[in-house]
């Protein structure tokens, strides 16, 4: 029986199962008929119907427009598909002038595409009831001018109440990418901001209707005459409000909104009343912490906010009131702090306690100006303490007043603040000061009334910044704040190698660090023990892996300095005892004058370094050179840059008179062509050892008589100028031979010397008999003093010296050829460098300068007078 049963029921189930299959099959097919039905349906009537459609929508447009709207009959779609269920006419590329009267005009708006879209079945009825409203990619500009005449009612008032066929009836709208520009000249306002997406929703065509709207704007820049509000700000909005156009008024039921982190949420309504809204908002701030506070910073900085938690009160709360538009500003007034909060640094774990912040904004109205407070401002930070208070008035211009008092260790405040520049510091800071400053009336005001009192105290404090060699290290300062100056009572330290001990004043620093354009005066004596300007100068490229120097002088600050220092160096240069006067003015540095000990004699030296050129340098001086080491001097100066006499070729003391001028470049690399110096000097107890171009007169004497010249005292004036030194006649004399010499010597090392060699009886002997051919050349005389001359020429290169012997009446000439002429470092530098074109003192003709003269011997005059012997041979060229 059970087995009966079961075979009667079990071939039933799968009819059941079958029937649903197929009914499932049935209906996904339906489905696909449909679909295809309507698209086909839609393409015959985008096909059959579209140039009626198109034709007729573009004619009622040009009715109701007020403005030319340019756009090529190509770039018109009449389209089903795309939009269906809707029916679309789509703009590409389209463009509308400004809807004013005059010509010419600008731009209205450029659009990449505008959609007008309607339902499908309009199209039977001739209807066209326009529902949906999408714009991509567009240009919008929008302005107003100071009459109050705008450029963007383009569409024409009509007065006609007969029905039309063609109307907006939208209920949602659509933009993506918008860029609006917004400048009303007569309310001063200026909005640039770029409308990413934004979709809006309601029965637009109805008295009474919700909007809803959700929107992302990027806002570039909004500013309401000069205040800038918001600057490039991601705002997000969700806003939900009523709309009665017979009332023209808003009433924000619902609205949500972000500035970057920051929520707020916004409540009231908005009337027009004639021509202008009214305004009545209210703003609350919605789950704030330090996070989203610290949001609204520049976007370089954002990453740095993920460091920072925090735990306590954070409140905003803000009111907008009044009406808007023309000349009208609505009042924004804004309460905003923090209560018993902490903030802690992540990484480092440092907290701020017990935070407390009380703050108000008022943006001003017709009679009273824009004010900021912030009353009080404190925390701790472990044992520190910073607490106070400011406020300021007139933000476009501020007047401001306040007062603080910390004690803080720097260590602490720099593992909280993570500045991004330093790379470690030390020490503490106290500060226990009140200040106010009047701004004065304009813009151009400059804070002269400014009131600081107080202390200010730095103890044991160091600094190391990033990508600096050099270390401010054992840093200790007493100041006083004393109206808009600081006075230094002492503040000493070290820079690396170098220390420091400075007392005297901060001249208008209070200005200096508040407004733009403003100098700074520091008069003060400056002692150390040592500098080190190899460390101080230095610049280092990390990329490049070398190091230059880098010299550069502020525009806004400048320097009094009665400087005492006992030990300088400067590359292979030191110098001791140093003690003048050094001023900073205008970016030109002055030593005015500054005395050294160094090379065993001593330097007066009176100077300038003018960097207001930020391409060059120029270095001018005037120096008293007294009793200095010429070898130490050749050394210290690293040789002058050449090696034909060197440090180990020269002994003796010298005493100098020398005008230098000069141009550098800012690595204080020196452009040679631009060198100039006058070079009055004596060399006493002198020694000429192993050099080259003496050597290479050893055809003509022995050469051990030639490495060693020794001589008492040489006086010579000598010219530096187009990389050419002049020397004009010169002795040199010794026991045994007496050199005269005159010539030029470029920076190339070529030279072109006029030599006399004066020989005593013994070492003319020796010459004529170790050197036959000075005989034989018959470049030989006798001065009448019992000595031989032999006359030679060096020309060629210090390396390649071609010495030829030389008729005696060449040196003769040597006098009237070589001399140097005195000119005054003022007149060098109009002619050479191009300066003080403008003294009045060097435009009339000068007078006429009296040229360097050098007195010689009795035995020279004689000798010019003296009738010389023929050569017995012709001389040659070259040997």
């Amino acid at each position: 029986m059970e087995n009966k049963e079961s075979n009667t029921i079990l071939p039933e189930k799968p009819k059941k199962e079958n029937r649903f299959v197929r009914f499932i099959l049935k209906f996904i097919l339906f489905i696909v008929i449909a679909v295809i039905t309507l698209l086909g349906a839609g393409v015959v009537i985008g096909y059959y119907y579209q140039d009626e459609v198109k034709e007729y929508v573009i004619g009622e447009l040009n009715k109701q427009l007020n403005t030319q709207v340019i756009v090529d009959g190509k770039d018109i779609d009449f389209t089903v598909i795309k939009s269906f269920p809707y029916a679309s006419i789509n703009f590409k590329n389209i463009k509308a002038l400004d809807a004013i009267p005059q010509e010419p005009k600008d731009t209205l708006f450029n659009a990449k595409e505008i959609s007008l879209q309607f339902n499908l079945i309009d199209i039977f009825k001739k209807e066209y009831k326009i529902k949906k409203l999408t714009i991509d990619d567009t240009e919008l500009n929008i302005r107003i001018d100071k009459e109050g005449n705008d450029n963007f009612h383009f569409w024409k008032e009509s007065n006609d109440t007969s029905a039309s066929n063609f109307s907006f009836e939208l209920e949602k709208i659509v933009l993506t990418n918008t860029h609006i520009l917004y400048n009303n000249k007569k309310a001063r306002q200026y909005t640039d901001l770029t409308v990413k997406k934004c979709q809006l929703s309601g029965n637009f065509s109805t008295q009474r209707y919700t909007l809803e709207t959700e929107n992302t704007i990027f806002v570039k820049k909004f500013k309401i005459e000069k205040n800038n509000y918001l600057n490039d700000k991601t705002i997000y909005s969700n806003v939900s409000m009523e709309i009665d156009n017979e009332l023209d008024a808003y009433k924000i039921k619902e609205g949500h909104f972000k500035i970057e982190d920051l929520a707020f949420d916004i409540y009231g309504n908005i009337v027009n009343t004639g021509k202008n809204p009214v305004l009545n908002l209210g703003i609350k701030g919605k789950d704030m912490d330090i996070r989203s506070v610290l949001s609204l910073i520049p976007e370089k900085h954002k990453e740095k906010i993920n460091n920072y938690k925090s735990d306590g009160e954070f409140y905003f709360n803000a009111t907008v009131q009044g009406s808007i538009g023309n000349d009208n500003t609505p009042e924004i007034k804004a309460d905003f702090g923090i209560n018993n909060a902490t903030i802690t640094q992540s990484s480092s774990n440092i907290t701020l306690e017990r935070v407390n912040l009380k703050g108000s904004f008022f943006n001003g109205n017709n009679k009273t100006a824009s004010t900021l407070t912030l009353n009080p401002v404190s925390f701790t930070i472990n044992q520190g303490l910073v607490n106070g208070n400011i406020a300021l008035n007139n933000l476009n211009n501020p007047s401001f007043a306040g007062k603080v008092n910390s004690n803080i260790n720097l260590t602490e405040l720099q593992q909280f603040l993570k500045l991004d520049t330093i790379e470690s510091v030390a020490g503490s800071l106290k500060i226990d000061a009140e200040f106010s400053a009047d701004a004065g009336i304009g813009e151009g005001s400059s804070y002269d009334n400014i009131n600081t009192n107080g202390t200010l105290n730095i103890v044991d404090a160091s600094v190391k910044i990033k990508n600096n060699k050099l270390n401010f290290s054992n840093l200790n300062g007493d100041f006083k704040f004393n109206k808009n100056d600081l006075i230094i009572d002492l503040f000493k330290g070290n820079i690396s190698n170098t220390d420091f001990e400075l007392k005297g004043f901060f001249r208008n620093i209070i200005t200096f660090l508040i407004k733009e354009d403003q100098d700074m005066t520091i008069e003060a004596s400056l002692n150390s023990k040592n500098v080190n300007l190899n460390e101080l100068l230095e610049n280092k490229n990390e990329e490049k892996k070398e190091s230059a120097y880098k010299l550069k002088f502020s525009e806004h600050i400048n320097v009094n300095l009665n400087t005492e220092i006992e030990h300088l160096e400067f590359r292979k240069f030191s110098a001791d005892n140093i003690h003048g006067v050094i001023k900073l003015k205008d970016q030109k540095l002055f030593a005015d004058p500054l005395t050294v000990n160094t090379m065993n004699g001593s330097i007066t030296t009176s100077g300038m370094v003018d960097a207001s050129d930020s391409s060059k340098i120029l270095v001018t001086c005037y120096s008293d050179v007294n009793k200095i080491n010429v070898t130490k001097m050749f050394e210290q100066f690293e040789n002058f840059g050449q090696t034909a006499v060197t440090s180990k070729n020269i002994k003796g003391v010298a005493t100098a008179k020398i005008n230098f001028a000069s141009v550098l470049a800012p690595d204080l690399k020196m452009d040679l062509s631009k060198l100039y110096a006058a070079v009055d000097m004596t060399i006493e107890n002198g020694e000429l050892n192993n050099v080259e171009s003496m050597k290479s007169m050893s055809r003509f004497i022995e050469l051990k008589d030639l490495e060693n010249v020794k001589f008492a005292t040489l006086k010579n004036q000598i010219e530096i100028k187009d990389q050419k030194i002049n020397i004009p006649k010169m002795e040199v004399k010794s026991n045994a031979i007496n050199i005269t010499a005159s010539g030029t010597h470029t920076f190339n090392n070529e030279i072109n010397y006029k030599i006399k060699l004066s020989l005593n009886e013994l070492l003319a002997k020796k010459a004529k008999k170790a050197k036959k051919e000075n005989e034989e050349f018959g470049e030989v005389a006798d001065d009448g003093l019992g000595r031989t001359n032999i006359f030679l020429s060096m020309t060629g290169t210090i390396d390649d010296p071609i010495i030829k012997y030389d008729s005696k009446s060449a040196i003769q000439n040597v006098k009237e050829d070589l001399k140097v002429e005195k000119q005054t470092l003022k007149t060098i530098l109009k002619e050479e460098f191009g300066l003080f074109k403008k003294d009045s003192t060097l435009t009339s003709k000068p007078k006429e300068e009296k040229k360097f003269t050098i007195q010689w011997e009795e035995a020279d005059k004689k000798e010019e007078k003296k009738e010389l012997k023929k050569p017995k041979k012709p001389e040659e060229d070259d040997f």
